[in-house]
């Protein structure tokens, strides 16, 4: 019995120590669950260093390490490139611009919420008050500093330096005190030039025109594009390119200047596709003063253009590749200075006379020629009369076919394949090169004119001796130097005229594509 006695007593020792530990163990933990608690709040709370108003900012200036530069309200009554979205969410209605940067398409919606975020700073560390600051890069080349100008004269000043390399943000000074912060926008820690559109700098309207169908109906066409008119210059060009619109030619183009010759190549038709919008990569700066001009190599542009596309004119201007293989360009009267990539301006920077022309010397429809008539030597002379009619079997109601009758100046009837046959030879005679030649006008070893059906003028090739050298001719189209041609290609011709003027069938050629 004792023995009993003394067991359960020795049991209910034990339990009191365990429930003693237990109760213990219980009355610490709240403490330990608290000061965990508070360890972790610590570590993600943030702290207001500046809560104030847009409102009231009259400017705010922004010295960083790329620019320098004041924003300012937008003033009443003034129209902004666009609808500043941000600032409709935000306490601030007031639209912000940069001081004298606001007659250019820039981007006010960026500029206002780079301001709006001053007015609720928030820090997720303070570092309390240091006397090191160029250790943060507060103070020095690196730093940045931002001062809002209050209405009522007052001023407050934000330095803005190096990121934090202990967590996101930056180092921030504000009245003297260093803290952690990722709300400064970095709108506000570059150049205000990056706030200038520069995605697109131009786009030209598409031609476009109405119809009416029989039942009234109406709608609208996208027509092709035209290019009226192109002038190219610049240092990379041996002289100036002239290029019109004359829709009575294969191409609709024609050459002007510094030769006389049908345009409309590949390069051409490649151009006329790259004008018709030009984006760049940035703006690099403001004005055009002769030493910017100088400073960016455009005082003396490596190539220029002006163009009118359907109507709407613009002029540009290039300097070399800089080291980046980009280049500096200027546009119309915009007092701005763009880099652009060198592929977005190549079709026209970097063409030249034989890239925008015709390789052939010209190049008139057979089926629009009325008379051709070939003189040799001054006074041996060939002429072919055609008359032609419509082949309604192969017409169709956007393009006319016809049928041509050839006869020679005796009234004898040629063979058509023969007349077509010496015909593409003709066309075939290709421009080697447009370099300056001194040639004997007066001269013609040959001369080709072409009559048409519609009445307009003659053309006339002229194919003259070259002083100098004696394996090429001058090809004078319309009394314009053409280029040089080679003579055993135009002798050809001259060989197969007796035998086409007695209709005699001519060796095959091929036709220019």
């Amino acid at each position: 019995m004792k023995k009993n006695l003394r067991m359960l007593l020795i049991m209910l020792a034990v339990l009191v120590v365990v429930v003693g530990g237990a109760a213990a163990l219980l009355l610490t933990m709240p403490a330990q669950e608290e000061e965990t608690s508070s360890s972790s709040s610590s570590s993600t709370a943030t702290e207001t260093i500046l809560e104030t108003d847009a409102e009231e900012f009259s400017s705010v200036s922004v010295e960083n390490t790329e620019d320098s530069f004041v924003i300012v309200p937008v003033e009443e009554g003034t129209t902004t490139s666009e609808e500043s979205s941000s600032s409709e969410s935000s306490s601030s209605s007031t639209t912000f611009t940069v001081e004298g940067l606001e007659s250019f398409d820039i981007a006010t919606s960026s500029i206002t919420s780079g301001v709006q975020t001053l007015e609720d700073l928030q820090a997720t560390k303070n570092l309390g008050e240091q006397e090191n600051l160029e250790q943060f890069g507060l103070s020095g080349e690196s730093a940045s500093t931002i001062t809002i100008h209050y209405k009522d004269g007052a001023t407050q000043e934000i330095v803005v330096g190096n990121e934090a390399g202990e967590t996101t943000g930056r180092y921030v000074l504000i009245d003297g005190v260093v803290y952690i912060s990722s709300s400064v926008s970095n709108y506000l820690l570059g150049s205000s030039l990056s706030f200038i559109n520069t995605s697109t700098l131009y786009s030209v309207a598409d031609r476009t025109e109405e119809t009416t169908d029989s039942e009234g109906s109406s709608s609208t066409a996208t027509l092709t594009d035209i290019l009226y008119s192109v002038e190219l210059g610049g240092t990379h060009l041996d002289a100036p390119i002239t290029i019109v619109y004359d829709s009575s030619k294969i191409s609709s183009y024609l050459i002007t200047s510094p030769v006389y010759a049908e345009s409309g190549s590949n390069t051409f038709t490649e151009m006329a596709t790259a004008l018709k919008t030009l984006s760049a990569n940035s703006v690099a700066a403001v004005g055009r003063t002769q030493e910017v001009l100088e400073e960016y190599g455009l005082a003396e542009p490596e190539a220029t253009i002006a163009f009118n596309m359907n109507g709407e004119e613009h002029s540009m201007a290039v300097s070399a590749k800089n080291e980046d293989g980009n280049r500096y360009l200027i546009l119309d009267d915009i007092q701005l200075v763009y880099e652009v990539t060198a592929d977005s301006v190549s079709t026209w920077a970097d063409s030249d006379l034989m890239d925008m022309r015709m390789s052939f010397v010209w190049l008139p429809t057979i089926t629009n020629v009325s008379r051709l008539t070939l003189t040799v030597d001054g006074d041996m002379v060939y002429a072919y009369d055609a008359t032609r009619t419509v082949n309604e079997e192969k017409s169709t109601e956007d393009n006319t076919s016809y049928d041509l009758s050839i006869q020679n100046a005796a009234g004898e009837e040629i063979t058509y394949e023969n007349y077509q046959s010496f015909y593409q030879q003709l066309l075939s005679v290709a421009v080697l090169s447009t370099k300056e030649a001194t040639y004997d006008a007066e001269a013609p070893v040959l001369r080709v004119e072409y009559q048409y059906f519609d009445g307009s003028e003659p053309d006339v090739i002229e194919f003259c001796p070259v002083k100098g050298e004696d394996a090429r001719y001058a090809a004078v189209l319309n009394g314009g130097y053409n280029g040089l041609v080679r003579k055993t290609e135009v002798d050809a011709l001259i060989e197969k005229l007796a035998p086409l003027d007695a209709n005699e069938a001519l060796a095959e050629e091929r036709a220019p594509s």
